[in-house]
């Protein structure tokens, strides 16, 4: 499935590409070669309403004894997963911003590394 493209509003995009999209690694339009990126709070939004859920179906099964519950809790995270991916807007960006973003991810990355050695 194509999405549109927010600056040639072209169906350009590749749904894997938009999944996986972030300032650092914005989509690439087919269409126009322009790039955007899912913002930062709507994927981490996104993925955390699966998580809970999960976790509420498995309470759910584990208090109730029924692991209908916990099954149906996968299907509803799962459905829930592809509805707001759908949903989720894309925002142009420069090349220039994505490349600050990259730099700026593999600084703190690096920071990490250090703190985790130290």
């Amino acid at each position: 499935m194509k999405h549109t493209c927010p600056r040639c509003k072209a169906p350009g995009i590749a749904g894997v590409a938009k999944r996986w999209s972030s300032r650092a690694v914005p989509a690439k339009c087919e269409a126009c070669g322009g790039l955007s990126h899912v913002l930062a709070s709507t994927s981490n939004g996104i993925w955390a309403t699966g998580v809970v859920i999960v976790m509420l179906s498995l309470i759910a099964a584990l208090g109730w004894h029924s692991p209908l519950f916990f099954f149906g809790g996968l299907v509803l995270a799962v459905a829930c997963n592809i509805w707001a991916w759908k949903r989720a807007r894309l925002w142009p960006i420069s090349k220039e911003s994505a490349d600050k973003a990259a730099t700026g991810n593999w600084l703190i990355a690096g920071i990490a590394v250090l703190l985790g050695l130290s």
